[in-house]
């Protein structure tokens, strides 16, 4: 490969990271919630969540600082990860074939699936993953490959970084320890001290977490298990995520059958003459992984969740498939039409662009949209620190108390205040847990003029508020503030 079109693949790279950064970026007036959690999460920097392990909260806020405390910076924070991702699967596929045109095809292979886009709108606990998991597979086949305790040692740093991210990655370290002990060429490492380095490593990365998760009543996975084995049962749960993997990667096995087609370019001639049947006899001890680790851990999740009915949850396939590409290229003999393949990708990723901006933009104009995508933070933020300041010139807002509709204020107002969440409350007394014991606080939320929701608030604050506000924002739908006294 000549250096122009060296040039010319990594300037596509960089076009397509900027192109899906920009997008929600000049679509959205704020994060989803998932990401406005992050930030939350992330300003105390505490040692795990009710959710979730801290890594991709730490990483969201530390990010969110770097950048001038500008929210919008998390959707490039998103693609950089993304980025990662796929400079350890161009690596992969490097260790494997030494092979530059090979490594570019697995890139773009991937890059052409919906998952890249529709799977990795937001940085959070699964979309983390997309990084994480091809650095882990990477540095273990490199242990296995050279044999060096620098592998081992960067297998368990990262394979520490993947469980305190999220709990779902265990599914994949157990997958990698049952290849070592089926695949008789990388089994003889058993004997080694590399496997056991890795662990231990492995293990000191995560005793701070385990020590918190057992100081906190195992919280995150009592949360974790609820929301899948403990859930109610979904046999079908299985066939739909499936079909969400389908809809995620079928334009990836289109995209590699149009690389490795002849130069008939019906689609019915594509796929008769991608090679997709004409498997090997023979692999590799690598290319043997790539199968291995591209297949079992979905096999294994289906087939748990088809006999025990668990829920499987819908998008965490996005980060199971990041080898597709790899795994493709290995199952395929023929030589790969990289120029075809790259001209895929341009007008695959052209077409997902214009359907998520349309998504986006509609979904923020239109009449039916979430209170939470039309309303102005900013301009509600600077209103409430204007009221706030003439009572309270001398005072920090410590505290902010919100419903999900209003939770991205906690990121506008510039004392930054610690956050609560109203949702989980018991819907008959719904303020009843508000931040009792706290100072300077300011409670948001919004209601519908003919409920009972503001009445409930006046009801339990009868005798607390020092000031409030009600601000229309769409049709019968109200925004209000209020300023509590100390407690």
């Amino acid at each position: 490969m000549n250096a122009e079109t060296f040039k010319k693949y990594n300037l596509f790279i960089f076009y397509y990271v900027l192109l899906f950064s920009l997008i929600p970026i000049v679509t959205r007036n704020v994060l989803p919630y998932d990401m406005l959690e992050n930030l939350y999460w992330g300003k105390e920097w505490q040692l795990g969540y009710s959710k979730h392990p801290p890594l991709f909260a730490w990483i969201s806020f530390a990010f969110y600082k770097v950048c001038f405390s500008i929210p919008e910076s998390l959707y490039i924070l998103t693609q950089l990860n993304l980025l990662l991702g796929l400079y350890f699967v161009f690596q992969i596929t490097q260790l494997i074939y030494k092979d530059t045109e090979k490594s570019y095809a697995a890139v773009f292979i991937f890059m052409s699936s919906a998952c890249a886009v529709f799977g990795n709108e937001k940085f959070n606990a699964t979309t983390i993953l997309m990084s994480l998991l091809p650095a882990m597979f990477y540095f273990f086949l490199r242990m296995i490959k050279f044999r060096k305790k620098t592998d081992a040692v960067l297998l368990g740093i990262f394979s520490a970084l993947a469980l305190v991210s999220k709990y779902f990655s265990p599914l994949f370290m157990g997958c990698m320890g049952l290849f070592l002990l089926i695949n008789k060429e990388s089994r003889s490492i058993l004997k080694t001290s590399l496997p056991y380095i890795a662990v231990i490593i492995f293990l000191i990365g995560i005793s701070w977490h385990l020590y918190w998760i057992y100081e906190n009543n195992f919280i995150t996975i009592r949360y974790a298990l609820a929301k899948s084995t403990l859930a109610e049962k979904n046999y079908l749960s299985a066939f739909h995520f499936l079909t969400i993997q389908f809809l995620f990667f079928a334009s990836s096995f289109i995209a590699a059958a149009y690389a490795l087609s002849s130069s008939d370019k019906s689609l019915l001639a594509i796929f008769r003459n991608a090679g997709f049947f004409e498997i090997k006899k023979t692999y590799s001890m690598e290319e043997q992984f790539i199968i291995f680790i591209t297949l079992v851990p979905t096999i294994i999740l289906v087939l748990i969740s088809i006999f025990t009915g668990m829920r499987i949850g819908s998008f965490w396939g996005a980060n199971m498939m990041m080898l597709l590409g790899i795994f493709l290229v290995v199952i395929n003999k023929k030589t790969i039409n990289l120029e075809r393949l790259y001209d895929f990708t341009k007008y695959i990723a052209l077409i997902f662009g214009i359907i998520l901006f349309s998504k986006l933009s509609f979904g923020h104009i239109s009449e039916s949209a979430n209170p939470t995508y039309i309303i102005d933070y900013r301009e509600v933020s600077r209103q409430i620190e204007k009221d706030w300041n003439t009572l309270f010139f001398d005072k920090k807002i410590e505290n902010i108390v919100a419903d999900k509709a209003t939770t991205a204020l906690h990121i506008y107002l510039k004392d930054s205040p610690s956050f609560y969440d109203t949702r989980n409350l018991d819907t008959r007394d719904l303020f009843s847990k508000i931040s009792l014991g706290c100072k300077n606080t300011v409670v948001t939320f919004v209601y519908k003029k003919n409920d009972e929701l503001l009445k409930k608030f006046h009801d339990f604050y009868e005798n607390d508020i020092l000031f409030e506000k009600s601000i229309d924002i769409k049709k019968d739908l109200v925004l209000h503030y209020a300023f509590l006294k100390n407690r």
